[in-house]
């Protein structure tokens, strides 16, 4: 009896053992509406991390904040506005550009920002609106105020850093809601 009991035991934990290791525990999930990730795509990852280093730089933007402007653009960014002027090269120059406008167009805003983005490409859509309060490129003040839309499109490289930013706005369309004549 004694040796049946202690053979029994010795099966029965054999058999809790073996039947442990042949039906592996799926991973539990604590709110059954949430779909369990199998794979993560490293791109869209990317694409998310983008999107949100862009608002951020509009963010900042908005906020008159030069240094967060730029604060995640790597040191020989280029600013290409529309094509149809002066490109800017480095984030100095640039930064100093931003500074000047933003004194320049003190209550400058953006409204109505929406994004979408592919790849390394992010474009931020929206309304800017500004007033001219302070004297800029040697041009005076006139008090009066413009409005247009916009889309930003910046372009990252693989380390989540500006490396570009384009804008499709001609800068005309201000100027002469300003009734500054630009030749």
């Amino acid at each position: 009896m004694k040796h049946s009991f202690g053979a029994l035991m010795l099966f029965t934990c054999l058999y809790a053992v073996t039947a442990c290791n042949n039906n592996p525990q799926k991973p539990q999930v604590t709110d059954p509406t949430m779909p369990v990730v199998e794979h993560v795509d490293s791109a869209a990852i990317k694409t998310e991390r983008n999107k949100a280093t862009a608002l951020a730089s509009i963010d900042a933007f908005n906020s008159h904040n030069v240094d967060g402007v730029l604060k995640d653009a790597v040191t020989d960014l280029v600013d290409y506005g529309d094509g149809s002027g002066m490109v800017f090269k480095g984030r100095d120059s640039i930064k100093a550009m931003i500074a000047q406008y933003l004194k320049a167009f003190s209550d400058t805003k953006g409204e109505n920002i929406s994004v979408i983005a592919e790849g390394n490409k992010v474009a931020v859509f929206g309304t800017w609106s500004g007033k001219f309060t302070g004297e800029f490129m040697g041009m005076k003040p006139n008090g009066k105020s413009y409005k247009y839309d916009d889309v930003d499109i910046f372009t990252f490289n693989d380390a989540g850093q500006i490396t570009s930013h384009r804008s499709t706005q001609n800068g005309k369309l201000m100027w002469m809601q300003l009734g500054v004549n630009m030749k």
